[in-house]
């Protein structure tokens, strides 16, 4: 399995706070069969140069690499970040956001109201050649009242992410509809701690197995590897959800 999106680095965000939080994170990955993961701490450009976060980051990650438990894991590493959405986000260069060694770069956007200039910024970052991938699409309420939006946003060519804890709420969650309707291709842990935000990848997998079947499974897995490596993510044949009696089917 592939986790393009959690918060393992020590003492950089909410997430781990020291490095045996982090290692605690990484055995439970490692138990659960994850071989690559992209660790992306919270970067949020009203707080933080992108230059300074750059160079927090790669403290961050020095202090896990120095552990003599990092290294007893057959597990494939690289650095990104979880960028929180602005429209000055246009007037940056990026790149160095993206995860490490390739176009994608992971975005996550307000909880409550849909932010100003938001296809404008997306597409922008498309005609530069990145591929934004949204974090948990799932918790968006402008989302979930019309998933036409997000279907455009896919179409036009990000690609959605939803998280293992959402997916196993069951058929009613929005982040099992995204799957089922082929909006979302990638389903991240998006951990934070092994007690209170662990990793549940592979329940989640498992779930997706027994609902949707293989198919869903391998196209999900697939995709996080394109992804991880660099290669060019096709897009997707997506169902437009219809509102039937209130509810979108």
């Amino acid at each position: 399995m592939i986790d393009l999106h959690c918060h393992i680095l020590p003492g950089i965000d909410d997430g781990a706070q020291t490095v045996d939080d982090s290692i605690a994170l990484l055995e439970s990955q490692y138990k659960q069969g994850v071989k690559n993961i992209i660790f992306t701490p919270h970067f949020h450009i009203r707080s933080i140069s992108i230059d300074d976060f750059i160079g927090v980051r790669e403290k961050s990650y020095e202090k896990l690499c120095s552990d003599p438990r990092f290294g007893k894991y057959d597990i494939k590493f690289k650095k990104g970040c979880e960028i929180y959405f602005s429209n000055k986000l246009m007037d940056k260069d990026v790149e160095p956001l993206c995860f490490e060694g390739t176009s994608y770069l992971l975005i996550e956007f307000s909880t409550r109201e849909r932010p100003y200039g938001m296809r404008t910024t997306l597409l922008d970052f498309i005609n530069r050649g990145l591929t934004p991938v949204l974090a948990h699409v799932e918790r968006y309420p402008y989302f979930e009242r019309d998933p036409e939006q997000l279907c455009e946003l896919v179409e036009a060519g990000c690609v959605a992410q939803v998280n293992a804890d959402a997916v196993l709420e069951g058929k009613g969650s929005m982040a099992y509809k995204y799957l089922k309707w082929g909006i979302a291709r990638v389903v991240c842990s998006d951990c934070h701690s092994v007690d209170k935000r662990p990793s549940n990848l592979r329940a989640a997998y498992d779930y997706i197995d027994k609902k949707l079947g293989y198919e869903y499974v391998r196209s999900i897995n697939s995709t996080g590897m394109a992804i991880f490596d660099d290669r060019y993510v096709d897009i997707p044949v997506v169902h437009h959800p219809k509102k039937v009696l209130g509810f979108w089917v």
